[in-house]
């Protein structure tokens, strides 16, 4: 009878050493994996840098692992987008990174207007309004341009012309997020980060002429973002629509290329 109790209570004893094995295994994974979870929230995602010559300049160009943080024409002013980097990404160069996107605009401006593929990240803009207005800006369809005030009543701030110029000239992204469709109230072109002659070389680009007098042509139409109607800027339906849903073409072609159809009241050609 003692030998088999001495039998018994070894099997327990080593039952209670594999229990206490399996425990240890276990804190030590959990451990491990808190660890490793702890060091990916302190590993940076990294962002590919470089400069390249491009039809409208030299372009300091960053790249994320969520697509272009940063485009920034070298000879023009604005905040050194390196610094807004610093403390998010660890920076590295990468020719050959930056060199495809470059290859995407120059045959964007050579007239491609299927070329600009590449994702952009806006998480260098801090603001959440600048960053909403960017977002509903990439909606403009190619073609066409926006006014500031139309803008603003799009985004329910029909007061906040001056907060959505604020936003177009702190564009990280542009030529992606095409800050360059935004024009004066009056139909004037308007002020541009990397210059006039620039933002008129990115609006020929896409089909959108201007001329000397640098304000929309006289051919221009109005599109409405939800009857998909256009109109002669001086048709009564367009002066009473809500600016806020309103797109402005180069011409009717344009409209028509947008998927859009003719009013039957002013009948544009």
């Amino acid at each position: 009878m003692s030998l088999k109790h001495d039998d018994e209570q070894l099997l327990l004893e080593l039952d209670t050493e594999a229990d206490d094995d399996r425990d240890i295994d276990s804190a030590l994974s959990e451990g491990r994996r808190r660890f490793e979870k702890a060091v990916a929230r302190e590993r940076r995602p990294v962002a590919r840098v470089g400069v390249i010559d491009s039809p409208v300049g030299r372009l300091f160009i960053a790249e994320g692992p969520r697509g272009i943080l940063a485009i920034r024409f070298m000879d023009g002013d604005g905040i050194e987008p390196l610094d807004a980097m610093r403390g998010k990404f660890d920076l590295i160069e990468d020719q050959a990174a930056v060199e495809r996107i470059g290859e995407e605009i120059r045959r964007f401006i050579a007239g491609d207007r299927e070329a600009l593929k590449h994702d952009i990240d806006l998480s260098l803009v801090e603001s959440d309004f600048r960053r909403r207005a960017l977002t509903k800006l990439r909606k403009v369809p190619l073609g066409s341009v926006v006014t500031y005030q139309g803008l603003a009543r799009a985004l329910g701030a029909p007061d906040a012309q001056r907060a959505v110029g604020t936003a177009m000239g702190t564009n990280p992204v542009p030529i992606y997020v095409p800050c360059h469709r935004v024009i004066k109230s009056d139909l004037s072109i308007g002020n541009y980060g990397g210059g006039v002659e620039r933002k008129l070389k990115l609006l020929r680009a896409e089909g959108f002429s201007v001329g000397k007098d640098l304000r929309v042509p006289e051919r221009a139409v109005m599109g409405h973002q939800v009857t998909h109607i256009y109109c002669r800027p001086q048709c009564p339906a367009a002066r009473r629509a809500d600016t806020g849903r309103m797109y402005i073409f180069a011409d009717s072609e344009k409209a028509r290329g947008a998927g859009l159809r003719a009013c039957k009241i002013c009948r544009p050609a």
